[in-house]
């Protein structure tokens, strides 16, 4: 028999005073000292708040499925949309997995690596007087994460939002299925989402000199037939008050044009039901939101980190039998979860009341964003996860290298975004390649430029 060194309800009574007194993540240790001397996630957090049986009271453990008939034993672990999608007429159904408890595994290799030797150096975040991240120096921000043990809730979407997925150069190919309220798919799309970031960089650098700018995004639709050549391009200046830049093409009028800052709020394609404001809780850069709040930490269950051994030969993940709108994933406890909010005060027009993340303290990325329309209604909710490339294959031995062409790539892997209101699903998976495009981890940052970063980008891809 095993004697508790603490109880149940220890964890919990400590995070609500980090929130009181504005502390940092950790509840035996602060995190920051668990990355800086490359232990367990056990050296920071009791095994009470990683266990899911003592978390349910027995009710649930590993390998069992959360269904409307045990769901009352784990609320408290789970944000609202998944109870909804569980105990309202989708019945969702959700597979529980062990913790994660190797920091290394919750983050690309050279983002811990940048993190792990700025808390060594003593190089970190801090905000200047316009509000945005600078270092001790004062200078642009470079390395990892910003703000290891995060204390306010602009500290977390910062966190967020500097480099979102956590690579300094990331090409992919989405597979997106939409799907309407009956089950039926009215749409299938295949697109190349590219991020070039060009400072906040693992390393170091200033990508081309523009040291005005956080980073480029491209977006590319090469399939259906109907969409294929529509064009995306966002420039996010490095000042985050400012509203990024979006051009785009649509091969019907076969010429560039600027979008209003509301397009950041609309469907980029028919059927979709993901605004460009949404991707990683952190689409539109921070100072254009606003009221930052946390409002609770506690252990939660989500989506923290995927299980890739299950995605088939083209990295997409099985579904759920008896409902296709929902991937078979699972989920797992972690044992700080930074809830918080905000509101979209440099947007008039938006039609979104506000946000809420749900944030992984140990890496600071969301699982979970709640969109909320102007009534303070449930709208939608961004769910992914992310993970390393690991498992599966012919011979269950699958690996995907990352960029340096050593380490295991890790990046997200699939994203649910349901809306609440009309029961559409848009159903996306990181994909190995469809209709021409491929996921390149190891893609040349110069020729991501020129061929997906620029206007003149738009119109070649269009005109392809």
């Amino acid at each position: 028999m095993r004697i508790r060194k603490y109880d149940v309800d220890y964890g919990r009574r400590k995070m609500m005073q980090s929130v009181l007194y504005g502390l940092g993540a950790g509840v035996l240790m602060p995190w920051e000292k668990v990355l800086a001397s490359g232990g367990s996630v056990t050296k920071a957090y009791p095994d009470e708040l990683l266990s899911i049986e003592v978390q349910s009271k027995g009710k649930v453990k590993v390998g069992d499925y959360i269904t409307k008939d045990n769901v009352e034993y784990v609320k408290h672990l789970l944000d609202p949309g998944a109870i909804e999608q569980i105990t309202g007429p989708e019945g969702r159904k959700i597979r529980i997995k062990a913790p994660t408890l190797n920091p290394r595994d919750l983050v690309s290799a050279a983002y811990y690596d940048a993190t792990e030797e700025d808390i060594k150096s003593g190089h970190k975040g801090k905000f200047d007087a316009d509000g945005n991240v600078v270092d001790e120096n004062g200078k642009r921000w470079s390395g990892g994460l910003p703000f290891v043990n995060p204390t306010t809730g602009v500290e977390v979407w910062a966190n967020m939002c500097l480099n979102i997925g956590r690579a300094d150069n990331a090409c992919y190919v989405i597979e997106q299925k939409d799907y309407g309220a009956t089950g039926k798919q009215e749409y299938h799309y295949n697109f190349q989402w590219v991020e070039l970031n060009s400072t906040a960089r693992n390393d170091r650098k200033v990508f081309r000199g523009l040291e005005n700018e956080l980073r480029r995004q491209c977006v590319f639709f090469a399939a259906s037939q109907d969409v294929r050549g529509t064009s995306f391009l966002s420039i996010w200046d490095y000042d985050m008050r400012k509203i990024p830049q979006l051009y785009g093409y649509l091969p019907e009028f076969r010429r560039v044009r600027q979008f209003p800052s509301n397009q950041r709020f609309e469907p980029l394609v028919p059927g979709a039901t993901w605004f460009l404001s949404d991707p990683w809780a952190a689409g539109d850069p921070y100072l254009t939101w606003g009221n930052h709040k946390i409002i609770e930490r506690k252990p939660m269950l989500g989506a923290w980190s995927s299980d890739f051994s299950k995605h088939d030969e083209n990295w997409e993940p099985p579904r759920q039998k008896d409902n296709p709108k929902f991937f078979d994933i699972p989920y797992e406890m972690a044992p700080e979860v930074i809830v918080t909010s905000c509101e979209p005060v440099g947007y008039p027009r938006s039609p979104v009341s506000k946000r809420v993340a749900y944030v992984d303290a140990r890496n600071g990325m969301a699982a979970s964003n709640i969109r909320y329309d102007r009534q303070g209604k449930i709208w939608s909710n961004f769910e992914m996860a992310h993970g390393q490339f690991i498992g599966g294959g012919a011979d269950g031995k699958r690996v995907i290298l990352s960029a340096d062409g050593k380490n295991p790539a890790w990046s997200w892997t699939y994203v649910h975004i349901y809306d609440f209101q009309n029961r559409r699903m848009s159903l996306c998976n990181h994909s190995k390649g469809a209709a021409g495009i491929e996921a390149r981890f190891q893609a040349d940052p110069e020729w991501l430029y020129e061929t997906y970063c620029t206007q003149q980008a738009l119109q070649q891809l269009g005109r392809a």
